[in-house]
């Protein structure tokens, strides 16, 4: 691409009044020596200028409370996703922690402190672990599933 090519680029940017000072400084240099580009740059203004006159067309009231309101819909619902996630994660949290000290807890208290230092003890704790992320995981899949069946239903409605 050649300089008078650029230049010419630059042209309908001018039009509109968005160039940078350096542009506008190369095209002012390219214009007092190029008629062409010139009066190219008056179409362009001369179009720019029209169109600056055209009416900005102003939608229907009825289209704008419609998409207003589907705006709002849509703010709640992610206000409710984000306050139901925030709710999930603390549920969980607080339960992992709650399970996780149950175990011992009941080991304390029934078996007392050797109790926790029997080899049968740390196998007992892993079976316990698995048992617990598996149903765990299980409730969190069916959380899930019900999630996706809601959102199916919100969408139908």
């Amino acid at each position: 691409m050649n300089e008078h090519e650029k230049i010419r680029t630059l042209l309908t940017l001018a039009a509109a009044d968005v160039l940078d000072p350096g542009e506008e400084k190369q095209l002012m240099d390219h214009l007092r020596t190029c008629d062409s580009c010139g009066a190219e740059l008056e179409k362009w203004k001369l179009l720019a200028g029209g169109l600056r006159r055209l009416p900005t067309p102003q939608p229907r009231s009825i289209v704008v409370e419609r998409a207003r309101a589907q705006a709002q819909i849509r703010l709640a619902e992610e206000i409710e996703h984000r306050w139901n996630r925030t709710v999930i994660i603390g549920l969980l949290v607080f339960a992992w922690i709650l399970t996780l000290l149950s175990w011992p807890l009941v080991r304390l208290v029934t078996g007392g402190v050797l109790g926790m230092l029997d080899p049968r003890f740390n196998h007992a704790w892993i079976v316990f672990g698995v048992f617990t992320t598996t149903v765990w995981l299980a409730g969190g899949a069916a959380a899930v599933l019900l999630s996706l069946q809601q959102r199916r239903e919100r969408r139908l409605a």
